[in-house]
């Protein structure tokens, strides 16, 4: 939200040079319309060349799609334009905060200050939010120059709420509340203040709350469009937090009514993709890629969409002609996302499948590759494996699950990355009998320990681990193998699930084996063990028949 509110305080600063066109590049720009914006704007510098606002705009745009040196140019071309050159300064300035010149850029942002008006907040509002905006945000001078803004204009609603933002960028929630409290001190009609209370629930997980604020927003402001987007992403962060196919729901009906209130351009059908994607609302993905595909035009991403929705909906085939299609058709190779290369993957892994049940090795391998690819350009896509992954699991394709669990371990932030790592071992454990790797099983004791050492409750690597040293066999494991039980029970007991159906097996295995492992060295404890096994199951033979041998001794 933050470059929204500096893109339509931009526009105050050019609206009277550009007073036939600035509310349409504005809106562009304002929400990421940037091909519109661009169109635009070329006319505009053929038609006031002397304009420098124009110049910024471009500048900004190419800024914000992170071509450096493009933004650059425009830059440095609006300082030598008659008018308004010197708000080119921000877009250079904050180029050089990106490169960590910081005596360069307080001399840009001295210069883009020269001439205005002691009540013109809008230049220190861009400047503040520029260092926001940086590589490494600049704190402090962010806040000088909002509180610039501030002192100038002190009841100015956007300007408090910028500070509010510099807060809650430096992860003060409180502070930030209390400045959009202010801000709807000063105007209780202010629907961005009222959206920003929302986020600070959406920022402290209250999800619940952020959601019944932002509905009240859209209710009294239907066409306040930035509350939409907002709604749209804290549902699909609920979602996350309590799985729900009505949050789902409720985030695509959300941002389908911000793309239509925003409109359609080849950017923003782009950005309604990549969100429904994020949220796996692959109907609507479907939906949405069939009917722009006969408009399509240089949109050349709509051949992704129509390859994802494509594998989403298992045809394998047509996603990877799709995305091959795609791959073809664009010539800047440098800009394909890691998504491209995971689709592309998983179409590959799944096409490679064959009516056995088994797959075809180059096919997956290749397959293989391109989705590590795909994690190695964005590695935030490894929290997508699990669900793949778990998928071949369950249906016994343990080697290949492996390989994509794998893949999903390489992100150590990922929410998956202990059951990842957890099922990892579980694919080493239950291939043993045809190994993939020498020492197999001391693989896959070390999968399960490093899910232990994130997690150390995790009962089901607690039992998997104390399985895996036991067929291992060695007078080490067997110690393992024991303190893995005892964890494992010990953990059940204090999460009150002893009397879960589904365990009982699990523990009258795990307390036999700490049984057995003591017989001859700890008759208390294993007494102990085998009377916790018939605790369980009080027609457990061996438990009885080693309790006989006990109390004999």
């Amino acid at each position: 939200m933050n470059k929204t509110i500096t893109l339509s305080l931009l526009f105050a600063v050019i609206a009277s040079s550009n007073a036939q066109t600035s509310v349409d590049v504005e809106k562009a720009i304002k929400f990421g319309k940037y091909d519109v914006a661009k169109i635009e704007l070329y006319k505009l510098l053929k038609t006031e060349p002397n304009q420098g606002a124009n110049y910024y705009n471009l500048g900004k745009i190419h800024l914000l799609q992170n071509n450096a040196d493009s933004a650059t140019f425009y830059f440095k071309n609006g300082l030598r334009a008659a008018k308004n050159a010197a708000i080119n300064n921000i877009g250079l300035g904050q180029l050089a905060l990106n490169s960590g010149k910081e005596k360069e850029a307080r001399s840009k942002f001295n210069g883009a200050q020269a001439n205005i008006k002691r009540d013109d907040i809008s230049t220190y509002l861009l400047i503040s939010q520029a260092c926001l905006d940086a590589n490494t945000p600049d704190i402090t001078r962010a806040t000088e120059f909002a509180n610039k803004a501030i002192k100038a204009k002190p009841n100015n609603v956007e300007a408090i709420v910028m500070l509010g933002d510099i807060y809650l960028a430096d992860k003060s929630s409180k502070l930030a509340l209390s400045k959009y409290r202010e801000a709807l001190a000063v105007n209780p009609k202010s629907p961005l203040a009222l959206m920003k209370i929302a986020t600070i629930s959406t920022y402290n997980k209250d999800y619940a709350t952020a959601v019944q604020k932002l509905n009240d927003v859209v209710k009294d402001y239907p066409d306040f469009e930035p509350a939409y987007k907002e709604l749209a992403f804290t549902n699909y962060l609920w979602n996350k937090e309590e799985k729900d196919s009505n949050k789902i729901a409720n985030a695509s009906a959300a941002y389908s009514k911000y793309h239509k209130l925003i409109g359609e351009s080849v950017d923003s059908d782009n950005n309604y993709a990549d969100f429904l994607i994020k949220i796996k609302d692959f109907d609507s993905l479907d939906e949405f890629s069939k009917a722009r595909w006969k408009s399509r035009g240089e949109n050349f991403p709509i051949y992704k969409y129509a390859a994802i929705s494509a594998y989403e909906k298992g045809n394998n085939e047509d996603a990877i002609t799709f995305i091959n299609k795609y791959f073809d058709v664009v010539e800047n190779k440098e800009s394909f996302k890691g998504i491209d290369y995971l689709y592309l993957g998983l179409a590959e892994i799944a096409q490679s499948k064959t009516k056995d049940g088994t797959f075809e090795k180059s096919g997956y391998e290749n397959g293989l590759a391109n989705v590590k690819k795909g994690i190695s350009i964005d590695n935030s896509l490894a929290e997508e494996m699990n669900a793949y992954a778990l998928d071949l699991f369950k249906k016994g394709n343990y080697e290949q699950a492996y390989y994509l669990f794998d893949l999903g371990t390489l992100n150590t932030e990922s929410p998956n990355y202990v059951y990842d790592t957890y099922y990892k071992g579980n694919c080493l454990f239950l291939t043993n009998e045809k190994p993939m790797f020498d020492n197999q099983l001391q693989r896959a004791t070390e999968a399960f320990n490093e899910a232990i050492r994130v997690s150390p409750t995790t009962h089901e690597a607690l039992f998997m681990n104390a399985r895996a040293y036991r067929f291992i066999d060695t007078d080490a494991s067997k110690v393992a193998m024991e303190k893995n039980y005892v964890a494992f029970t010990e953990a059940v007991a204090n999460k009150k699930m002893f009397n879960d159906p589904e365990l009982k097996d699990a523990l009258v295995e795990s307390y036999m084996f700490i049984g057995v492992q003591n017989m001859k060295t700890d008759k208390a404890k294993a007494t102990k063990a085998f009377n916790k096994v018939l605790e369980l199951d009080s027609n457990h033979e061996y438990s009885l028949n080693a309790l006989k041998k006990l109390n004999k001794k």
